[in-house]
């Protein structure tokens, strides 16, 4: 199956230029387009929101890809297996190092920037960036240093990093204003409002209601 999917996607290289120069685009230089548009995106959002939510966000992003990149690494040690142009026959488009290609920090990067913006910025944002994500991703087999294994194990990776970072950032910060609110409610006098009988002024006239006798 790795190659028959391998021979689908890498078999279509040098069958046309123009199909050639967007997957060489797509390869290379695309990667920066989308963290820079993933960059301006989320400036734009920021303006419009307090100091601690642009923290949180900012933190929660620069996690989930740090993490992703920390278990790729991990996996990479393991050397489950090397380039395909180091084994096989291949239709090469780009000079690459030979090297464990398991699982692929491009696919990792690019699909972790599209969804960390689709649940921290913009959800239609986050669509629209998932395209040239996914592009990324398929012409690094499309050139011929990847399988499709490695694209499948590093979007993964993005999707199950960006997801932990979200889930355990949720949990810190309940956490965290929950601490908060406790510690304001146990300082003395906050927000303590003491009610006194009205006292009548000195000439002022006090009406009793009359009884029967």
């Amino acid at each position: 199956m790795q190659d028959v999917l391998f021979d689908l996607i890498n078999g279509m290289a040098h069958s046309s230029p123009t199909l050639d120069a967007v997957m060489l685009f797509a390869a290379g230089p695309l990667i920066y387009l989308l963290f820079a548009a993933a960059g301006i995106v989320s400036l734009l959002a920021m303006r419009h929101q307090d100091r601690t939510t642009n923290i949180w966000m900012v933190g929660q992003v620069g996690a989930a890809l740090l993490l992703g990149f920390l278990v790729n690494r991990v996996l990479r040690m393991m050397a489950f297996h090397e380039r395909p142009f180091q084994t096989r026959e291949v239709n090469l488009l780009v000079e690459h190092d030979p090297g464990v290609s398991f699982p692929s920090n491009h696919a990792t990067a690019a699909i972790t920037v599209a969804l960390v913006v689709g649940i921290f910025v913009s959800a239609l944002w986050g669509w629209l960036l998932a395209l040239p994500a996914v592009l990324v991703a398929v012409s690094r087999v499309f050139v011929g240093v990847h399988w499709p294994s490695d694209i499948i194990m590093g979007g993964v990776v993005g999707v199950v990093a960006t997801f932990l970072v979200w889930w355990g950032a949720k949990l810190v910060r309940r956490k965290y204003f929950q601490a908060e609110a406790e510690e304001a409610d146990l300082q003395p006098g906050a927000d303590a409002t003491v009610v006194l009988p009205r006292v009548p002024a000195e000439d002022e006239t006090v009406v009793l209601p009359r009884v029967r006798r």
